[in-house]
């Protein structure tokens, strides 16, 4: 039986994935910087963990594993994913397994220049949008999005059309990339994809946005996004799960970011058969027999807002 790790407990990537988990037989653990959080129900036993930037985080995660004899952990957020990358080799010499991607890849994708300089190489129908650090971007009176530069999700994420935009923003030039603006916000696309290192399985959503979270999903059939999807993975290799996001624009599909991460909309793509946290679990216990077949032609998917009471005494 596996004693699972999930950290980040209070987010929605993390409870979407204790939800599939708790659907199974394995023993399911959680940490999070949080007091009180959201998962804390889904768990056997959480713990308050120290932020990922903290200099003493692997120790006391290692620890802990050891503790409650953890036998794989998944990191659920990006700081403590990067943190766990680069201690990669602790975890495995305490027999831990971890899903979590290579360092190269993790490198590449928590970076949006450097995500874009890598479809930029692949090339052909795989577009990016033009993207720009702050020294390279010389102002034509398009319309362009200011964003982090190592970030996830909506965060900054403000239109400009001159330098002088950017100066008023108030934001460390070195921390920001430019990038070209797609139109059309109803067009735009969250593919998840998963890879065992032979077969490769997507899944397609038409989506909406609220907040800064995934609100509402339409499933999708479209060969040529999942054409482009194939080329990316084999490209780089892929064995495990990444979160691609693009906008459909003047017939053409623009990539505007990737994730290395499991994504928010892993319990919807669960619930459409498309199992990427039991499929990843398996490929690390030397299981790579993972089938995807879509069977619906058309599928919603909405997120609620729910209330709940944690009995403490």
């Amino acid at each position: 039986m596996r004693r699972i790790l999930v950290t980040a407990i209070s987010g929605d990537v993390a409870n979407g994935i204790l939800k599939i988990l708790q659907e199974t037989e394995d023993m399911v653990y959680g940490c999070d910087i949080y007091d009180y959080p959201v998962g804390m129900d889904r768990v056997i036993t959480y713990w308050k963990s120290l932020p990922a930037v903290n200099p003493a985080y692997i120790g006391e995660m290692l620890d802990k594993c050891r503790e409650y004899q953890i036998t794989h952990l998944i990191p659920a957020n990006e700081s403590e994913i990067k943190a766990i990358s680069k201690s990669a080799g602790l975890f495995a010499n305490a027999g831990i397994k971890v899903m979590i991607n290579t360092p190269d890849m993790i490198e590449t994708f928590q970076d949006k220049y450097e995500t874009s300089r890598l479809l930029n190489r692949i090339g052909g129908d795989v577009i990016a949008p033009k993207t720009y650090l702050y020294h390279d971007f010389l102002e034509d009176g398009n319309t362009y999005i200011v964003k982090l530069r190592n970030s996830c999700g909506s965060k900054l994420l403000q239109k400009i059309k001159t330098v002088d935009e950017i100066r008023e923003l108030k934001v460390n030039v070195q921390d920001i990339v430019i990038q070209e603006y797609i139109e059309g916000e109803s067009q735009e696309y969250t593919v998840g994809v998963f890879s065992d290192g032979n077969r490769i399985s997507s899944i397609i959503f038409k989506r909406q946005l609220k907040n800064g979270y995934t609100s509402f999903v339409e499933l999708v059939e479209d060969e040529g996004i999942r054409q482009i999807v194939e080329k990316i993975v084999n490209d780089i290799k892929l064995r495990g799960y990444i979160n691609i996001q693009l906008r459909k624009h003047a017939g053409k599909n623009y990539i505007f970011e990737i994730n290395a991460r499991i994504s928010g909309s892993v319990y919807f793509q669960y619930m459409l058969g498309h199992n990427i946290v039991i499929w990843w679990l398996d490929l690390l216990d030397g299981k790579a027999d993972h089938v995807y077949e879509n069977k619906y032609k058309k599928a919603i998917g909405i997120r609620e807002l729910t209330e709940k009471f944690v009995i403490m005494e």
